[in-house]
């Protein structure tokens, strides 16, 4: 089962990115701010089939989670990000810094790392109270709306993963309850808020990730989102979920991945392009 779940995973991580290529494509032709952007996208066909494809992923998500723990699936969806940087070149003629493409490989090194570390761990079904759930939501927006303060490419793809980190703990909650009641849990699924929360962040995250697009590298921005996506979870399957941190060489390889995925967002960071800024100035190498 948690095989299976880590293969899910790693397959769903690559459909997001695929899908994220295509966005991308789509949101720098949008020439309109944040507030109405995804209207604006939502007119345009091929970004309707590239959120398509990510609704599908979604659907691998919750599979995958309700498989295997969370702190072992959500690293290894960022382990994708290698195949926008590949699109980036081929498919949206972006140009990276080399501090970049060091920046997105810790990124992707430090998920899979921490991921591995908890293969070995068995997958927790025990639902969230309701006051839990909506606390995530306030987490998600309060840390969002501060790391928005830098109004870079990067600084929007890492807001959006605070909203997917609780995208990917409303995605386990629904996994979860198909996985103890099968189709019988619909019922009480709907009796939660967690369907509803699931999309109005899902909205909020993925409005803040095409405006991300606008200003930065697809790369760079999905890079940045993963760190947040993946830390919030780890941090919800350890405290909240009960799963059981691994022992002995893992305890210290999933901090260290942690601290590897971390240390390239920062890396990120640096080269953000800020809103304003002239687009040969973001894509200049050196």
């Amino acid at each position: 089962m948690i095989v299976a779940g880590a293969l899910i995973a790693v397959a769903t991580g690559v459909a997001y990115n695929l899908g994220a290529a295509l966005q991308k494509r789509e949101a720098v032709e949008v020439a309109i701010g944040t507030k109405h952007l995804l209207r604006a996208l939502a007119k345009r066909k091929v970004w309707l089939a590239a959120t398509v494809l990510s609704t599908f992923a979604w659907v691998g998500q919750v599979a995958a989670l309700a498989l295997a723990p969370v702190a072992l699936v959500v690293p290894l969806l960022a382990t994708g990000s290698a195949v926008l940087v590949v699109l980036g070149v081929r498919f949206l003629h972006e140009r990276f810094r080399t501090s970049e493409l060091v920046g997105v490989a810790l990124v992707a090194a430090g998920a899979a790392a921490a991921g591995a570390a908890e293969a070995g761990s068995t997958a927790s079904h025990e639902a969230l109270r309701f006051s839990v759930q909506f606390l995530i939501v306030i987490v998600a927006a309060v840390s969002a709306a501060l790391t928005l303060r830098w109004r870079t490419g990067v600084a929007y793809g890492a807001a959006s993963g605070f909203g997917f980190a609780g995208v990917a703990i409303f995605s386990k909650e629904i996994g979860d309850g198909f996985a103890k009641r099968g189709f019988a849990a619909v019922p009480h699924l709907l009796a939660s808020p967690a369907p509803y929360l699931l999309l109005v962040v899902s909205l909020g995250a993925l409005s803040l990730l095409q405006a991300g697009f606008q200003r930065g590298n697809a790369a760079s921005v999905m890079a940045a989102l993963s760190v947040p996506e993946s830390i919030g979870p780890l941090i919800a399957g350890f405290a909240l979920y009960h799963e059981k941190y691994p022992h002995g060489i893992d305890a210290v390889i999933l901090p260290a991945g942690l601290a590897c995925a971390i240390a390239g967002s920062a890396l990120l960071a640096r080269h953000g392009r800020k809103l304003g800024e002239p687009a040969g100035i973001a894509v200049a190498s050196g």
